[in-house]
């Protein structure tokens, strides 16, 4: 078998991995709600919510493609969707999988090693700083009763790190930068070396209400299935902080691909005022399951938009690995 078949089938048994794992995920929700004999959200709360994440899912691009930017690098939209779905899967084969696959695929088509690890953790950093955000707003709402005090002074960190990106963009990327040298991504060369990223406040404000409208599309989806599924509408600020909390904690929890477990389960500890333990489980099971399978959707979608580019695309970002390999015509 020559070197071109061998990555190859490398290739397609990540793939047939990444779709092991997905389908075991999706058996676990469905037993989850069977088991708890009960009857799913209206059709309506339910494509309303796979057409809010596929939504997000977009949005997410857009402002990864704004990160790139910010690189000195360009890619076109239906290549940027394809990098990024097909990469996004693979957190949930181990936590912070996305940052190293999207380092392997976008060297593929000619970016840097560096530039796509990089510009993927700022990402997760940025969206778990929305959260925190969000989470540390709405304490009043919900912290009463759930005994997560612990949850809500670990929110003022990543609150003050998103406060820093709007002052400080510097600071803010050479503490992304530092964040390159834990053992979780010490492994991926070059990202602690790419802290010379020019990052203007403006650029910062940008990406910031990109990642907020990415936010707050993913909680109308949610709210729709909570409706959906029978919860009260008169304790809002409680729901916007279950939500919001549970993101932050599963992103935090890297131990865990996706923050399977710990996202759902602090978001039922919230909502536990709210609703029976078996609705609670019902909708943070079909929660997780909608949004693998807008996942799935997109990069269907992303993979039939995707056209190979003959041309190398140029992007850098500090990266210390050297030129770029040229571009291969698939993944």
């Amino acid at each position: 078998m020559g070197p071109n078949r061998a990555r190859q089938a490398v290739r397609w048994g990540l793939y047939a991995l990444v779709l092991a794992v997905l389908v075991r995920v999706f058996l676990q929700r469905v037993d989850a709600v069977e088991a708890a004999d009960l009857v799913l959200p209206a059709w309506w709360a339910i494509v309303a919510a796979v057409a809010c994440f596929v939504l997000a899912n977009e949005i997410l691009v857009r402002a990864w493609m704004g990160l790139v930017r910010l690189g000195g690098g360009e890619l076109r939209t239906s290549l940027a969707r394809w990098v990024w779905s097909s990469t996004q899967l693979t957190r949930y084969t181990i936590g912070m999988a996305q940052v190293a696959s999207r380092a392997v695929v976008a060297r593929r088509h000619g970016m840097s090693r560096t530039s796509g690890a990089m510009t993927t953790l700022l990402e997760v950093i940025w969206y778990s700083c929305v959260n925190a955000l969000v989470a540390v707003a709405t304490v009043p709402w919900w912290l009463a009763g759930t005994g997560l005090t612990w949850a809500a002074w670990l929110a003022v960190v990543p609150g003050l790190v998103l406060a820093l990106a709007l002052v400080a963009p510097g600071a803010f990327v050479g503490l992304a930068s530092w964040a390159g040298r834990l053992p979780l991504l010490r492994r991926i060369g070059g990202l602690a070396s790419a802290s010379d990223l020019e990052v203007t406040r403006r650029d910062t404000a940008v990406l910031t209400t990109a990642y907020l409208g990415n936010f707050t599309v993913r909680l109308l989806g949610f709210v729709a299935l909570y409706v959906g599924i029978g919860g009260p509408t008169d304790a809002w600020g409680r729901v916007l902080g279950a939500f919001a909390l549970g993101h932050l904690i599963g992103a935090l929890a890297v131990f865990a691909p996706g923050g399977l477990g710990p996202r759902e389960g602090v978001t039922a500890v919230v909502l536990a005022p709210l609703l029976p333990g078996g609705t609670i489980l019902a909708l943070v099971a079909l929660t997780r399951l909608l949004e693998l399978v807008a996942e799935l959707l997109y990069a269907g979608m992303a993979r039939l938009g995707h056209r190979s580019d003959a041309a190398p695309t140029r992007m850098s970002l500090g990266s210390s690995d050297g030129p770029s390999a040229p571009p291969r015509p698939d993944i």
